[in-house]
């Protein structure tokens, strides 16, 4: 009987790997984040029409490009550009990342899942089911930079939280010794 930890190993017969401690950071926060986002902008978009503001700090729009719309005039580039930037970005975390610790797998699974939420949106948005990224939360505190701020959603929201993160975490760290 095995009493110690389940681990992979190899069929051919190699050593075998330790368990996998980036899943129980990376996954339940791209995933949760995704889901919530997709299902949020799903309901309050079914609820309420475009340009409506149903609720203080609520206001419904689409945006066809990335923050402050920039890029709007050519969706179809932001949506390419995306799609080619999750799976580099996604490659990047696995490579160098990955091993790294708890809470930079937290953040980056906050930016994939973030940014998997808005291409969804851009996809659908090329075929012309939508007419950008549905954005609905809206802050504005009435003094810059926050009067105007971009309407956003909670792929904004996760993609933000997580880059700070990485920022923070960045800055904790010694910097690399140069000969």
């Amino acid at each position: 009987m095995h009493s110690g930890p389940i681990v992979a190993s190899d069929p051919a017969g190699a050593a075998p790997t330790a368990p996998v401690a980036w899943a129980r950071w990376f996954w339940p926060a791209a995933i949760p984040l995704l889901v919530v986002d997709l299902l949020s902008k799903e309901e309050i978009f079914h609820l309420y029409r475009v340009g409506e503001q149903p609720y203080q700090g609520i206001w419904l729009a689409f945006n066809p490009g990335v923050a402050w719309s920039i890029g709007h005039r050519v969706p179809w580039l932001v949506a390419v550009v995306t799609l080619i930037l999750i799976p580099a970005l996604t490659w990047y975390w696995y490579r160098f990342y990955r091993t790294q610790g708890r809470c930079e797998n937290l953040a980056f699974g906050l930016i994939l899942g973030g940014a998997v939420g808005n291409a969804y949106d851009r996809v659908l948005s090329l075929f012309g089911r939508l007419g950008g990224v549905r954005d609905f939360i809206h802050v504005d505190l009435g003094f810059p930079p926050f009067d105007p701020w971009p309407t956003f959603n909670l792929a904004d929201s996760g993609i933000c939280v997580g880059f700070a993160l990485l920022l923070l975490l960045s800055l904790r760290k010694p910097a690399a010794k140069v000969s």
